[in-house]
């Protein structure tokens, strides 16, 4: 048997595993847990929407083929072990980019640890909605905390955060349906870490890993909890050691005072921002601004001679680098991350929906001839690491005309409205042939669901979610 180690600190992670140990739902701010069920409403619309459009790529299958216990339902297919499940609905959750951001930690925040739970329940059996709510929250607050918390945007390190930290947060989410013992939380975490990467690579070269990536967090955390759980040691500080996450990954950005302040008492998962288009929120300023322009100047949009596009220093090198991939999307992923291909798709069609993704990728000859009279430059002066705002100008028989958004549609300063948010899910599972009526009721099923006795019935449901 192995010697048990002495325990060494991990302050930012200890903070973390007590506040979940003292969390009660009921407890928690209204507006807080509200927040939740709608980011609960929010992601599973965009996931059955994302099994819908994306359905079930071979490489997903190959792994479902595999087969093995019944232990959580992927949505649009069978029941499969957990960290397979994780991993098909973290992707579908992921696929279309319509779920959640939060902007200042420049992540997904709900990616990765909601698939976790899910899975984490069709291990656990029988779980109240409650629980199942507390763990989201708590996987959501982490990721979100350790992404303001760190200083290096994800242009500098070249990692994605959502998955890179989601990791934590999803270990977090898992765990607590689990077991949340506090050796065990430790442990997971500990492994969590030598499982942990997220590349932003994959979005540079517009590979359909981009999209998985969530899903390989999800996985892992399950994984990592199980293992735990078992016996398995792992690191103590994974992210404060000296081969730990601030130095290896972060490059020492990383300030774990910010990480906890003001712990159960303000929460970020207050400032999620909801996503109205589906594409990289780093375009959303852009689309925004696009909109205003074609509903100011209607048809003759189509008239501009020239349009210039001026956004922030981490947008442009993400989606407005002026590179074959952006100017010319081939794919749809490419399409997502080209703030060229969004602009021109908006002032076009006055809309940017899963629509244009399906109909307009290869582009027609009308986007491509928009795209040609963009110009977009990175505003120098602009915050270095947020998602920033953007100024659009559109010049032309008609003059010069201009939009500015500083906080894009869906920012917490610039919310979706209640009703907004129910429409976006309404769209996005009809997707999947769910009728207005059906929609309505799983709608308000989800809004209502800490009051569910038993959250598995509902998560089976998930498993008939897939287009005819």
């Amino acid at each position: 048997m192995q010697a048990a180690r002495a325990q060494t600190a991990e302050p930012t992670l200890d903070s973390f595993i007590d506040w979940s140990q003292r969390l009660r739902w009921e407890a928690l701010p209204g507006a807080t847990r509200a927040m939740v069920k709608q980011e609960l409403l929010d992601y599973l619309g965009a996931a059955i929407a994302g099994r819908a459009v994306a359905g079930m790529p071979p490489w997903l299958k190959v792994l479902i083929d595999m087969g093995g216990r019944p232990d959580a339902a992927v949505i649009g297919g069978p029941r499969v072990p957990a960290p397979i499940a994780a991993l098909c609905n973290g992707y579908f959750g992921h696929v279309l980019e319509f779920d959640d951001t939060h902007d200042e930690a420049v992540l997904h925040a709900g990616s990765a640890a909601i698939p976790a739970a899910m899975a984490a329940a069709g291990l656990r059996g029988r779980l109240q909605g409650r629980e199942f709510c507390e763990a989201i929250l708590l996987g959501i607050e982490l990721t979100c905390r350790l992404g303001v918390a760190t200083r290096l945007n994800l242009v500098e390190g070249g990692w994605i955060y959502t998955a890179l930290l989601g990791h934590f947060g999803a270990t977090l989410a898992a765990a607590h349906i689990i077991d949340r013992r506090p050796d065990v939380l430790r442990n997971a975490f500990g492994i969590a870490y030598c499982l942990a990467s997220g590349n932003h690579q994959s979005t540079r070269e517009g590979a359909s890993t981009k999209h998985v990536q969530p899903g390989f967090a999800a996985s892992n955390a399950l994984l990592a909890t199980l293992m735990a759980g078992g016996g398995l040691d792992g690191v103590e500080q994974p992210l404060t050691g000296e081969d730990g996450l601030s130095r290896v990954y972060l490059h020492d950005s990383f300030d774990a005072r910010r990480a906890t302040a003001d712990l159960g008492t303000r929460f970020e998962i207050d400032r999620l921002s909801f996503k109205p288009y589906p594409t990289c929120r780093l375009t959303h300023p852009a689309i925004s601004a696009a909109l205003r322009l074609r509903a100011e100047l209607g048809d003759a949009v189509h008239q501009a001679e020239r349009i210039e596009l001026i956004i922030g220093p981490q947008a442009y090198d993400v989606v407005g680098r002026s590179v074959a991939e952006r100017l010319t999307p081939a794919t749809r992923i490419a399409a997502q991350f080209s703030v060229y291909w969004c602009v021109a798709a908006t002032l076009v069609h006055g809309e940017l929906t899963p629509r244009q993704l399906v109909e307009e990728i290869p582009p027609s000859a009308r986007i491509r001839a928009c795209i040609a009279r963009i110009e977009c430059r990175a505003d120098t002066a602009a915050a270095q690491r947020d998602v920033g705002g953007c100024t659009l100008r559109a010049h032309g028989p008609f003059g010069t005309r201009e939009a500015r958004e500083a906080n894009a549609k869906g920012h917490p300063d610039n919310p979706l409205s209640n009703d907004e948010l129910l429409a976006k899910f309404k769209s996005n599972v009809r997707l999947a042939g769910v009728t207005a009526d059906a929609a309505e009721q799983l709608a308000q099923r989800l809004l209502d669901f800490e009051n569910i006795p038993d959250v598995l019935p509902f998560l089976a449901q998930l498993g008939t979610f897939a287009l005819e």
